[in-house]
């Protein structure tokens, strides 16, 4: 079996206009907004702009992986003289650990890092997803390995556990109590709040005391809370106030307190506070980056990402590390729902992922609920299936991928 092309599948869905970039630099001005409504305006201004990656054999087996990065870029790395493409034409597929350290290697140069090795990444689950098609066998199946002695067991769990982002969060306390309760309805065992303009984050310490003991109180003292401040808190001193002062409700984890680059700021805070900090979504890639936010930062918690960190391996390679530390390994996707595919096999065999992330959309979008068949379903005691059957266990929903499919922009 050789491969034979990777396909780029741009999807949008501009939804009801309403959905909100996290990025204030792509937020709708006046400017831009009128720009859009002509139809040449950026991406990310009022709708879900998701990269698929669907590599193609010679035997009609393919296999699909997801990037969080825009589908023009993500095409250019693929389709590129010097791209991946070229690199794995001609291939075997399910040579997946030398194919992933060829594409490592052969761009180098300009690749090691950022978007590039989220390209890997995607391509990389995509080649997971066609060997265990091959092999007949779910990918869970062919990544196991051995971490250091552990109680936990040694097959694959056979259940996992994801956590939702409410996010937006809403924007005031009546809109945070109607989406954390739609979280709780679907039977969800931790959910995830974020920092947003005029609450959690953005203005003062007794605002995110209301917005942390709502949340508190409508989930319940069983279910996990989380809350992922992106980075908003300038130094260590406010974080270390807020984090005292939220305490009380018992937070599973901080994530992105600080600046993403402000690792001895991390290192700090994580030995000042009892309570978990989490980071790695923002823009941290492979084994190498991850190695320093553990020996330096302290951190609780990594996050690699199942569609930006370098593929379902270089995960593994991350909690193995973390475990070394005592830390937990909870990977991000969100709206990605690809990875969220992915990060089920990832659980069910890394000792120190007890959760993984997963998406409430707001507005809902079939991007989200029904880009992958079967749909995934989350059962009364908040656990999914981890699917036995071969590769990553999903195929894409054409119908969608009709619906919603265009250029790379």
């Amino acid at each position: 079996m050789k491969i034979t092309s990777i396909e780029t599948i741009a999807l949008q869905d501009k939804a009801d206009g309403n959905v909100t970039s996290w990025n204030p630099s792509f937020l709708p001005s006046d400017k831009t907004r009128a720009v859009t409504e002509c139809g040449d305006g950026p991406s990310g201004t009022g709708g879900y702009d998701l990269t698929v990656v669907r590599v193609h054999t010679d035997e009609g087996l393919t296999g699909i992986g997801q990037c969080e990065a825009p589908s023009l870029v993500i095409d250019a790395i693929i389709r590129s003289s010097q791209g991946l493409e070229a690199l794995l034409i001609g291939e075997d597929p399910t040579q997946v650990q030398r194919l992933w350290q060829k594409m490592y290697n052969s761009t180098g140069v300009f690749n090691r890092r950022g978007v590039g090795i989220g390209a890997i990444g995607a391509v990389e689950t995509a080649l997971w997803d066609i060997t265990g098609k091959a092999y007949g066998k779910p990918i869970h199946e062919l990544i196991w390995r051995s971490f250091t002695t552990t109680g936990s067991d040694v097959e694959p769990l056979k259940r996992v556990t994801p956590y939702a982002t409410v996010y937006p969060p809403g924007a005031n306390l009546e809109e945070l109590e109607e989406r954390v309760s739609l979280a709780v309805s679907r039977g969800l065992k931790a959910i995830k709040i974020e920092e947003w303009p005029g609450q959690f984050g953005n203005v003062d310490v007794e605002t995110d005391v209301a917005v942390i003991e709502k949340a508190r109180s409508i989930i319940g003292p069983k279910r996990d809370l989380m809350i992922d401040v992106q980075n908003r808190w300038r130094d260590v001193g406010q974080a270390l106030q807020t984090i005292q002062a939220i305490e009380q409700f018992n937070p599973y984890f901080i994530e992105a307190p600080l600046p993403a680059d402000n690792i001895e700021g991390y290192r700090r805070l994580s030995e000042s506070t009892n309570v978990r900090i989490a980071v790695g979504d923002w823009g941290f890639s492979t084994r190498h980056e991850f190695a320093d936010l553990l020996r330096r930062g302290r951190l609780g918690v990594v996050q690699p990402s199942a569609v930006r960190g370098g593929g379902m391996h270089e995960i593994l390679n991350i909690a193995e590390d973390a475990y070394q530390f005592g830390a937990l390994c909870i990977p991000h996707t969100w709206c990605h729902v690809i990875g969220v595919a992915a990060q089920i096999h990832l659980a069910a065999v890394a000792p120190n992922m007890p959760y993984f992330e997963s998406p409430i959309a707001f507005p809902s979008t079939p991007l989200v609920e029904n880009l992958l068949l079967p749909n995934f379903e989350i059962a009364e005691d908040g656990t999914m299936e981890v699917p036995n059957r071969p590769g990553l266990g999903f195929e894409l929903n054409e119908d969608v991928i009709s619906e919603f499919r265009v250029d790379p922009y």
